[in-house]
Formats: C-alpha cells, sequence, structure tokens
C-alpha cells in the first residue's frame, strides 16, 4: 500500500487546503494509506479530512519552526512516506528534514516563493527546493510558466502541469436566472488583499449602480485590506449597498443567494472558486489573466481586460440578457466537466511512481 504524507502550512479553508481534501479523498478512495500534517493555526479542516480516512497529526502546529523538520523527520522514520509539500513553508520543512524520501512539491500561486523579500532571495530558496524535489507539480501552466519565467525553479524538467480536480457538491435549487428584474445581488469569494484588486470590484459596481440601481455587492472573505478597502467603499458612496461578510464555511449557502459571481484579481494560480460558482450555475464575470482564461475558457465571453472597471461592468450589464445567461451557464457547464477530480489524483499517482 502507497503510504503519502501531506504536509501543508495550513488547513484553514482555502483554495490550495480545499483542493487537498479533493486530492486525499480520491487517493484514499484508489486505496492510498493517507495523513495529513499542517504547520500553524486552528485545524479548521481537520474533521472533513478524517471523515474521510485520512489520519491528521497535529504535533508539528505546536512547535517552533526550526523544530518542525526533526518531528518530520520522525515521521518519516515510522511510516516510509513519500512526503508532498503544499506552500512554502512546508516545502522548507521539507526540505530541511535532511533524509532521503520521496519529495513531492505542488505549487499552487503564482507569485514570489518569498514575497516580500528581494528577487535573490525568493528565487534562491525556490530553486533550493525544487532541486531537492522529485516531481514540480504546477496546478495551472499560467503557475509553470511563471515559475520559468521568474526563474524559481531549478529543473524545469521536473515541472509538470496537474490542473485542479473538482466533484461537484452542488444539491440545492438551481440559481434563478429568469428574473425580469436583471441581475441584482452580485457578489465574489475573495481575500481581502492587492492580488484580488477589490478597488476595481468597487468601481466596477458603482458604474453597474447606474443601471440596476437596486443591485447589492457582497464579498465574503476576511484579509488585511478590510479597513481600508470599507473606508473605499464609503469614499464611493457604497456603504449601503455593498458588504463585507468576512469569512464563513457556507460556501454554497452564499453562491446560491447570488445573480452573479465576480472576480477581478490581477493574477490567479488556478481560481478554484470560479469551480464552485460554476457548479452552482452562477454566471462569472472575471480578469482575463493567468490561469483564469485556463479554467474559464479563452474565448469566454465574460472575460476582462484587468483593472477595467468600465469592462466588468459593461460585462455584467450583459447578464440582464435572460438568453445572454442561458449561454454562459452552457459554456460553464462544459467547462467544469472537464476538472475531474479522479483524472487530477491519476495524474498526481503518476507523477509519484516516475
Amino acid at each position: 500500500m502507497t503510504s503519502v504524507l501531506h504536509l501543508i502550512t495550513t488547513i484553514k479553508r482555502g483554495g490550495a487546503e480545499n483542493q487537498l481534501l479533493v486530492l486525499v479523498k480520491e487517493q484514499i478512495k484508489a486505496g492510498f494509506q493517507v495523513h495529513v500534517a499542517y504547520l500553524k493555526d486552528e485545524p479548521e479542516l481537520q474533521r472533513d479530512f478524517e471523515n474521510i480516512g485520512a489520519l491528521v497529526h497535529n504535533n508539528l502546529s505546536s512547535l517552533k519552526f526550526w523544530k518542525q523538520p526533526f518531528a518530520l523527520r520522525r515521521l518519516v522514520q515510522e511510516h516510509n512516506f513519500i512526503v508532498h509539500s503544499h506552500l512554502p513553508r512546508a516545502e522548507l520543512v521539507g526540505l530541511m528534514c535532511i533524509k532521503r524520501f520521496k519529495f513531492i512539491i505542488t505549487r499552487h500561486n503564482a507569485e514570489p516563493f518569498f514575497p516580500g523579500a528581494p528577487k535573490f532571495i525568493s528565487n534562491f530558496l525556490s530553486r533550493l527546493v525544487s532541486l531537492r524535489a522529485d516531481k514540480v507539480i504546477a496546478i495551472s501552466n499560467a503557475v509553470k510558466l511563471y515559475l520559468i519565467q521568474r526563474g524559481e525553479i531549478g529543473d524545469a524538467n521536473k515541472l509538470e502541469v496537474v490542473l485542479y480536480g473538482y466533484e461537484p457538491r452542488f444539491t440545492g435549487r438551481p440559481v434563478n436566472s429568469s428574473d425580469p428584474s436583471g441581475i441584482r445581488k452580485i457578489g465574489s469569494i475573495s481575500r481581502l488583499t492587492d492580488q484580488k484588486d477589490i478597488p476595481t470590484m468597487l468601481d466596477s459596481f458603482r458604474r453597474y449602480l447606474m443601471i440596476q440601481p437596486s443591485a447589492t455587492l457582497t464579498i465574503l472573505g476576511e484579509g488585511p485590506l478590510e479597513i481600508t478597502l470599507k473606508d473605499l467603499a464609503k469614499s464611493l458612496n457604497l456603504e449601503e449597498t455593498v458588504k463585507f461578510l468576512g469569512r464563513s464555511s457556507k460556501i454554497y449557502d452564499y453562491l446560491q443567494e447570488l445573480d452573479a459571481f465576480i472576480l477581478t484579481s490581477k493574477y490567479e494560480g488556478f481560481g478554484l472558486v470560479l469551480l464552485e460558482a460554476m457548479d452552482v450555475g452562477l454566471p462569472i464575470v472575471a480578469s482575463r489573466n493567468s490561469a483564469i482564461p485556463e479554467v474559464l475558457g479563452f474565448d469566454f465571453p465574460n472575460l476582462c481586460e484587468t483593472g477595467n472597471s468600465s469592462d466588468f461592468s459593461s460585462k455584467l450589464t450583459l447578464l440582464n440578457d435572460y438568453r445572454y445567461i442561458e449561454n454562459i451557464r452552457k459554456i460553464q457547464e462544459s467547462r467544469l466537466a472537464l476538472f475531474d477530480s479522479r483524472a487530477m489524483a491519476q495524474k498526481i499517482s503518476e507523477a509519484y511512481e516516475s
């Protein structure tokens, strides 16, 4: 039986963490013995992992960073794991373990390995980890291209693209796209960071209000820019129509209440939330950059110029046409079918063996 330890920085709910849950479920179905170890924060997804048959190790999260590689080493000695690391801190702990084992890393983001540090430091650490790894999995072609162009990969021959897989989970009432009053409830699931370009979202919505005065915008998520963005919404006279809802695990309950989903990101490693919105049947308006066209299709009608609030507002306005929405929904249904969770898990199994 193949034993794999997924080492990840945190198991708080997020894109990489939710995708790991999908992968672990498919690996257990395939007969793998799967363990999960996390390095910090509250184990929000622990019960989810345990309910599908994974064993979660809590001991590393209580240790200082420099002690975590020694704890990992003891785990590997006991179980003879394949170690599959996700996110930079987990990659560094795997590197510092100083024990020979099969080491796989997955790069989930099209951003520096060490954000905020000088480029040469980020590149050095990233290349060091990638040279130790047996295989480097990029979650999209956009991530692969970023790693190569920025110079954060030591051996490009180790790179393999494995797109996220998705298991449809929505079981509620399909989104109603025939409301004669048009698109009124617009929403997004987004961390409140510079990457997500919420100012463009707010200005897009401000423009859309001129077309649909009864519209509202809600944003599910939290982040360091929350106060700044609330102040911006107030300065745009949007404090009554824009609501910041904070974090929630009830993603599908939230999406089901919307008429349209908007994503204004400057870049995405993949954009798992797009698959969740597709699952609910929610028409999407999103930036044309990085991995987003890989998910929605390069000719998807509702892709917008990054940072162009006028373009976003125009695409939202198009959704007031019922026939247009139905076309968007059909395109999204066909795209969602491409991201099969079993195929994703099979490709990762092949990466373990190669």
